[in-house]
């Protein structure tokens, strides 16, 4: 069986780089603020970990696209790929993560992520969920760094040693995003 693992939540923390759609906000909220239209472009400045039920899967290679509008918006979606990942002792692989960043912290993971361990024994499945977990930091050049510390993460896993339903998952990891061509800040 293959194991389907919703990462999308880890890469919740990296998507808040970058902010899609505009929507006003009132004076004390964050905001992302993009300094022309561009595609936005994130890559991980740490590994990426996420603990299900089932053990603990770790990526080195996260990379993320998107699009800013230019000007303030609360909210930039981002797609992130995963590569290098291993998970119970073993390699993995990782279904894309479409996640919707808020500057305000939580970030939407937009549709299910599968994580299929080894020959296909075990799966993982993350279901879009919400979560509040994500800060972000102005970086020199115009850059975001976004850092999520996610917990009660749900998953469900199938398969020998998958660990069935969890509730209890966590993310930690961090991204770094840029504006091609622009600057990007959180205010």
């Amino acid at each position: 069986m293959k194991r389907t693992i919703m990462l999308g939540l880890a890469l919740l923390a990296t998507l808040g780089v970058v902010a899609a759609n505009a929507v006003s906000v009132s004076a004390s909220d964050h905001e992302f603020i993009a300094s022309k239209t561009a595609k936005t472009k994130s890559k991980q400045t740490n590994s990426q970990v996420f603990k299900t039920a089932a053990g603990t899967l770790e990526c080195t290679v996260v990379t993320g696209t998107g699009t800013m509008t230019e000007g303030k918006q609360t909210a930039h979606k981002e797609v992130f790929s995963y590569s290098g990942c291993k998970a119970f002792g073993g390699s993995a692989t990782m279904s894309n993560a479409d996640f919707e960043f808020n500057a305000n912290g939580p970030v939407k993971l937009e549709k299910s992520v599968t994580i299929v361990v080894g020959a296909g024994e075990c799966e993982i499945v993350i279901e879009p969920q919400t979560v509040e977990a994500a800060s972000y930091t102005n970086k020199t050049g115009g850059k975001v760094e976004a850092e999520a510390a996610a917990t009660k993460i749900h998953s469900k896993g199938y398969g020998n040693g998958c660990g069935g339903p969890n509730t209890e998952g966590t993310y930690s990891g961090s991204v770094l995003g840029e504006l091609e061509g622009g600057t990007i800040e959180w205010k």
